[in-house]
């Protein structure tokens, strides 16, 4: 395993971009607005100095390749359960003024949730994919199901802010368009590489690496900028909105 100037590379940049993503989490006080989103930057950057440092322990023999294997893929499905918990996190901000559309969602996630698991466990044993050990194959079942779900999160958005006028200059969308993008790249590139194998790795992990560098811009950009309050200007659907959410609170209720 070796790494080539182009991974140093954009290893470094994600590495900054997401420093400067705690700065501004920090800066204007957002860690408790957006908790899952901030344990999931702070979570990569610790990943990041981590997988660097076996990696550089690897280099100099003093540890094998498969502690840093173990440590990736590890470190990896962590990567996947806190994206998990950011698009619930998303959707409750979108939804916070609504509360049985909130609980709804909380259901269906929750749902999602053990099905994706249970799908995993099922996939490390017996899912088809090239020379992949099972560990693997099921992480990557795992991380293509999320990377659908975060594609269909930014639609649902995309909707709703046509629908309803929702205003994009707010950070919850920014964060949303960021795993957006980054979730429709990786999921392209992850379907390529659970069916290739190892051969693909290296390609892989240089777009895998470029995508999430480019979501991470994006939440810089969202984070520093100014913010205008969530608004809903179309007043007319608004209410149709809050009538959906009140039939839908009295159903739950029975």
């Amino acid at each position: 395993m070796s790494l080539s100037a182009i991974d140093y590379l954009l290893w470094g940049a994600a590495t900054v971009l997401l420093l400067v993503t705690c700065g501004a989490l920090l800066k204007r006080k957002l860690v408790e607005e957006l908790p899952a989103f901030s344990v999931y930057v702070a979570f990569h950057v610790v990943r990041t100095v981590v997988l660097f440092a076996i990696y550089w322990l690897y280099l100099h023999h003093r540890t094998s390749y498969a502690d840093y294997f173990y440590v990736y893929w590890t470190a990896e499905t962590g990567s996947i359960v806190l994206g998990f918990a950011v698009i619930y996190e998303i959707y409750g901000k979108v939804f916070q003024n609504y509360r049985a559309l909130r609980q709804l969602g909380g259901i269906l996630f929750t749902g999602a949730a053990v099905v994706l698991l249970v799908a995993a466990v099922l996939t490390a044993a017996a899912a088809p994919g090239a020379d992949d050990p099972g560990v693997v194959r099921a992480v990557f079942l795992l991380e293509r199901s999320v990377r659908v779900m975060q594609c269909g999160l930014l639609g649902l958005l995309f909707v709703l802010a046509f629908c309803f006028g929702l205003r994009w200059r707010n950070r919850v969308f920014g964060i949303a368009l960021g795993f957006g993008l980054f979730a429709s790249i990786e999921l392209a590139a992850v379907a390529v590489r659970s069916q290739v194998g190892v051969a693909a790795s290296a390609t892989y992990s240089q777009v895998a690496s470029a995508a999430y560098s480019c979501g991470v811009l994006i939440w810089v950009c969202y984070l520093v900028a100014p913010e205008p309050a969530l608004q809903y200007r179309g007043a007319v659907l608004h209410h149709d909105l809050e009538k959906w959410n009140q039939a839908l609170q009295e159903m739950l209720q029975r």
